[in-house]
């Protein structure tokens, strides 16, 4: 696997990436982590379609944080089928998205998806982006949802039937 700019290390589950020192750059980022599927439990089909491609021939990086809003979502889904019927919602409080290679029009794609972190009104969730068939992801990323009271906009606890749901994928990564 070739990564432009980028000296590949570590072992054959963990692959570290970290930036080749240019002549003109004077500090060295921290090497960073390549996801891989052994990191995620739970995962969906994603189409490609010709509009997701950009003026690169690639998938313009938008597209990748609406498969990632689509995973976070369709887990809250499945464990809080009346979300659009109560007042208390979750809000997106921040979205990070890490590129590790291109993904084009055609491919087949999956994300992966995890819980990384509960809080008393928040979580965090990882979700990966697959080409189907590859061990590494192409991109990976979290996505912090607060829950708010619709109405006084202000955070409040996590439903407990929620949190009960996100406990259980929790404990499934842990095995």
């Amino acid at each position: 696997m070739a990564l432009r700019g980028y000296q590949l290390y570590g072992s054959t589950d963990r692959i570290y990436a970290k930036e080749q020192e240019s002549p003109n750059s004077s500090t060295m980022p921290k090497p960073q982590l390549i996801e891989s599927r052994d990191h995620y439990h739970i995962f969906a089909s994603v189409t490609t379609r010709w509009k997701d491609n950009d003026v690169y021939g690639h998938v313009n990086n938008a597209v990748y944080n609406a498969w990632m809003d689509t995973a976070v979502t369709q887990f809250f889904r499945e464990h809080w089928p009346g979300i659009p019927d109560t007042p208390i919602i979750p809000v997106a409080a921040e979205t990070l998205f890490t590129f590790h290679r291109s993904i084009s029009h055609p491919d087949d794609v999956e994300t992966g998806f995890r819980v990384e972190r509960i809080g008393s009104s928040s979580v965090r969730c990882g979700v990966g982006v697959f080409t189907k068939g590859e061990k590494e992801a192409a991109a990976w990323g979290h996505m912090v949802h607060v829950w708010i009271d619709n109405e006084s906009n202000q955070a409040v606890p996590i439903p407990d039937d929620v949190r009960r749901g996100l406990e259980s994928a929790l404990m499934k990564q842990k095995t």
